[in-house]
């Protein structure tokens, strides 16, 4: 298969070193400077010399530590809900590994169960995911390093108060901000942003690009108000007003897909009133845009049309206009509420039927017991940077092993060095707590580049929290990049090279390649099904439609992703990921076209031929039946309906570019 325009570079080493384009996250960047700094400044200014009143202020400051790298912003009670598990999780974790200080038995033990646990808890939720994360974190912390503290179970109080800490600012920073639905306002505009930048590409080669830009928008706007949406803000009206609102885009963004078909750029008015659109939703004290003299030239430009003048009519509070895709209730997001009975079930169902989710924790234990191992066996100084380093590399659902160790040793290594410099030539008091503000304050921004990068600000930031309790020990930085490239060594060598499906990456593609190929026949049979004969039942199977055509594009999205982490693994595993780009654009290509087709008949009153349908549905899942027997796809006479030539066209060339 040979790569198309836009497809990402195979070179792996690029890909790995490669930091991604991202905004910053200031106001992340300035709580996070100000809540890792304050409390071990103030505990060096109010008792200079006193170890015990530092140790406790390092405490403070790692408990905020802690929970800002938990928190990513978005909505209010989500962050709250995040810091509040993390910091809840980091705390027990604490404890637990500090019951087990000095006995090395029960270390091992109760480490090992910690990496269970957190291994486990990654097919829950991401959130979980990331609370179990650092649970295991700090019974690695608990078990290996003794603060001083008496009685034991004192040593968790410190890290709750540096949680508090942090709570409080960010609820400080919520307040000035003066709009509490802030972030869901932002996710929402940046959809109508996203669409316009969309019809702006078409006729260019960077249409391909923001099709995708539109789709992660819309991913990360509904995931927003899914995570925004308590029993409150069901009732809130505010939040309701943004639920139709992003579901009036679900039109604007089929309507443009269609456009981008048809291939005739437009004039900029239209992508203009989109933006103008995206204003009035950020900022509620905008007026609303005039609408454009409707254009029914061609079935997108009607359909475009139509549903920008319901956007326009939600704004200035009229009652919804027709459409083609009816909104939906002002009190659903397109997603139905997931309780957390379903949770429980949908997390024991991948246990039990989840080989993957069990290999993967498979393989986390067996490094975290592996460094245990080397911890006791070897004379190390400060052996649990090694267990530490392990925990967080191996991390079974946080991305590519191979990449992680690597980012991981690399960026540890350059950060030792900033730390180093700070220890070494910064005298010990408020210069460097100067410096520890201004790298902790990096890292919210570096995260959401490249995890190396990551490394490189967070590592320093540790180095000197603890060479401000053990000052002068220059040795504690040359053992911290031992440590850490021991630990990247140990999941190279056991968590990564020996295992079997770390060289069988073509079939574990292949797999999700087919699922998602299954999920577009889906998509299809739903989109152009003939309409329901009863009137009433037309907005029904419309929303049906739309909401298909969502959970398509994501898992589309998701591959993509799953992709180009896989890229940044060495060779063949990288080739094998590259080769099959070119079928997930081509799947993409087949999505855009059913999207276009539909919007297609709805304007133009067509029905689409049940039969013609049918055999474009069986190409598709003949498709998926070939990728999973690592076969070619059967032949099969494609449909010359009028009406489905374009969908047509794209099947046939998603089928070929399989069989080449």
């Amino acid at each position: 298969m040979s790569s198309p325009p836009g497809a990402p570079s195979s070179s792996w080493v690029r890909e790995l070193v490669r930091p991604k384009s991202a905004p910053a996250p200031w106001d992340l960047a300035v709580l996070t400077a100000i809540a890792v700094a304050v409390p071990v400044g103030v505990s060096l200014v109010i008792f200079p010399g006193d170890p015990a009143i530092l140790g406790l202020g390092v405490l403070v400051s790692i408990g905020a530590l802690i929970t800002s790298v938990a928190d990513r912003g978005g909505a209010a009670v989500d962050r709250v809900r995040r810091i509040l598990t993390t910091a809840i999780s980091a705390a027990i974790g604490l404890l637990a590994g500090s019951l087990a200080l000095g006995n090395d038995v029960a270390t091992v033990i109760v480490v090992v169960a910690a990496a269970v646990l957190s291994g486990i808890a990654g097919v829950v939720s991401a959130n979980a995911s990331q609370a179990a994360l650092q649970f295991l974190i700090y019974v690695i912390v608990g078990s290996g390093i003794d603060f001083g503290l008496r009685p034991i179970w004192v040593a968790p109080l410190p890290l709750l108060v540096g949680a508090a800490w942090r709570l409080g600012l960010t609820g400080i920073a919520i307040a000035i901000t003066g709009r509490a639905r802030a972030p869901e306002r932002a996710a929402v505009a940046s959809v109508y942003t996203a669409v316009a930048a969309q019809l702006d590409a078409i006729g260019t080669p960077a249409i391909d690009a923001a099709r995708r830009d539109v789709t992660t928008a819309m991913n990360q706007a509904y995931d927003l108000m899914v995570a925004a949406r308590t029993a409150l803000a069901g009732r809130d009206p505010k939040w309701r007003t943004l639920v139709t609102q992003l579901n009036a885009a679900t039109p604007i963004v089929e309507a443009a897909t269609t456009v981008a078909a048809e291939g005739e750029p437009l004039p900029p008015l239209l992508p203009n009133t989109l933006r103008s659109l995206a204003r009035s939703i950020e900022d509620p004290k905008a007026p609303p845009p005039t609408m454009p003299t409707p254009d029914r030239s061609t079935p997108g430009r009607a359909a475009l049309s139509s549903s920008l003048r319901l956007a326009g009519s939600l704004l200035k509070g009229d009652g919804p206009i027709t459409t083609t895709v009816p909104i939906q209730r002002p009190d659903a997001v397109g997603l139905p509420r997931v309780t957390l009975r379903q949770r429980a079930r949908t997390a024991l169902d991948h246990l039990i039927s989840g080989g993957e989710t069990w290999f993967a924790v498979l393989r986390l234990v067996v490094c975290v017991a592996v460094a245990e191992a080397v911890s006791v066996l070897f004379p190390l100084e400060r052996p649990y940077w090694i267990v530490l380093t392990v925990a967080v590399v191996m991390k079974p659902d946080f991305g590519s092993v191979f990449a992680r160790a690597v980012q991981r040793g690399l960026g540890t290594v350059v950060g030792v060095l900033f730390g180093a410099a700070v220890v070494e030539l910064l005298p010990t008091g408020w210069p460097q707590v100067v410096a520890l503000a201004l790298l902790a304050g990096g890292m919210p921004i570096a995260i959401r580049r490249n995890y190396g990068l990551f490394s490189t600000f967070i590592t320093p930031v540790i180095v000197i929290l603890l060479e401000l309790v053990h000052s002068g020990d220059t040795g504690l930085i040359v053992s911290r990049v031992a440590d850490t490239l021991i630990g990247c060594a140990i999941v190279l060598v056991v968590g990564y090279l020996p295992w079997p499906s770390t060289w069988r990456p073509s079939r574990q593609l292949s797999g999700r390649v087919a699922d998602v190929a299954t999920d577009v026949a889906g998509y299809l049979k739903v989109a152009l099904a003939t309409p329901p004969p009863d009137e009433a039942d037309r907005p029904a199977a419309a929303r049906d439609r739309s909401s298909a055509r969502r959970s398509t594009y994501r898992r589309l999205s998701d591959l993509r992703t799953l992709v180009q982490q896989t890229l940044a693994e060495p060779p063949p595993i990288s080739t094998a990921a590259a080769a099959w780009w070119p079928e997930i654009v081509a799947l993409e290509r087949v999505t855009d076209a059913v999207t276009s087709t539909a919007i297609h008949a709805a304007q133009s009153r067509l029905h689409a031929n049940q039969d013609a349908v049918g055999t474009l549905h069986d190409a598709l899942t003949d498709l998926a039946d070939a990728v999973r027997a690592d076969r070619p796809p059967e032949s099969i006479q494609l449909p010359a309906d009028q009406l489905l030539r374009s969908i047509s066209d794209e099947v046939g060339a998603a089928r070929s570019v399989l069989a080449s």
